[in-house]
């Protein structure tokens, strides 16, 4: 419990101030709780003769998931109800075992935003002799949402392109599209400043494309005779975010044409 008088605090050498916030106590009538995603599990263990625990990793434990209800844009109205009919096509559609699908929310503050889920549960509310409505279940697949990027740039060894990784978790992704293509033919080498990291592909040819999955960890090259096994260095090109820098200065020793497309991470509530 912090002090009553409190109404500021450091940690990690900033203050609460330097965001405008200040220490509070919300009145919780008519308020309600939803989560952003950020349950965090810290794995710990403690060494002989110390009360200290000291962190050995941090995961993300449970994916998002809300509950919310839907009805009828005339529910108010005599012919509300849904019908058998309509009830079959909504489960149809939404109780699926097919896996996961794109889920948006038309809300200002959402734009862009999506989630990866699926519905597992639903249930009837019914009023009178029919059905007014359905409660939903929402279950996600990661603790966040995400947001599609997609980047189209020409970059050569005396050019390079400004990526700002806006993500709002630290570390690395990889795109899910990355291709390449080899405006002249050599040995190309993709640098990525923040990491000083090279995605390597020797004996490219003029016009040839580099078609990478970051997701599945799959290359490919539009031409056929190329031998990727010997001449990738399997470093798969991906994006850093540092705490206080996420800036990915992309340069390439052959003038290429590059398209990326990646999900970018974004904490927000889903309720």
């Amino acid at each position: 419990m912090l002090p009553n008088a409190a109404t500021n605090f450091l940690y990690d050498n900033e203050k609460l101030s330097d965001y405008g916030m200040i220490l509070c106590q919300f009145d919780r009538g008519g308020m309600e709780t939803v989560s952003i995603g950020n349950n965090l599990t810290f794995n710990t263990v403690r060494t002989g003769m110390s009360d200290r625990n000291y962190l050995a990793s941090v995961t993300y434990e449970e994916p998002l998931s809300t509950t919310f209800q839907i009805c009828k844009y005339n529910c108010r109205e005599e012919n509300g109800y849904i019908s058998p009919e309509e009830l079959t096509s909504l489960l149809r559609w939404l109780s699926r075992r097919d896996g996961f699908h794109r889920f948006e929310i038309y809300q200002k503050g959402f734009e862009g935003t999506f989630f990866m889920g699926s519905f597992n549960n639903i249930q009837q509310l019914k009023s009178g002799q029919g059905i007014c409505g359905l409660e939903l279940t929402f279950v996600t697949d990661s603790p966040y949402g995400y947001e599609d990027i997609i980047l189209d740039f020409t970059t050569a060894p005396s050019v390079g392109y400004s990526i700002f990784n806006m993500s709002n978790e630290t570390g690395h992704l990889y795109p899910k599209v990355f291709t390449c293509k080899c405006l002249e033919s050599g040995n190309l080498q993709i640098h990525n400043s923040i990491e000083n990291r090279i995605t390597e592909l020797k004996n490219c040819v003029k016009d040839e494309i580099i078609t990478i999955d970051g997701n599945h960890k799959i290359i490919e090259s539009s031409v056929p005779t190329h031998k990727l096994y010997n001449d990738f260095n399997y470093n798969y090109f991906r994006l850093g975010s540092e705490y206080e820098n996420n800036l990915n200065v992309i340069t390439a020793s052959l003038p290429c044409e590059i398209h990326i497309e990646y999900e970018s991470v974004r904490k927000v509530g889903l309720g």
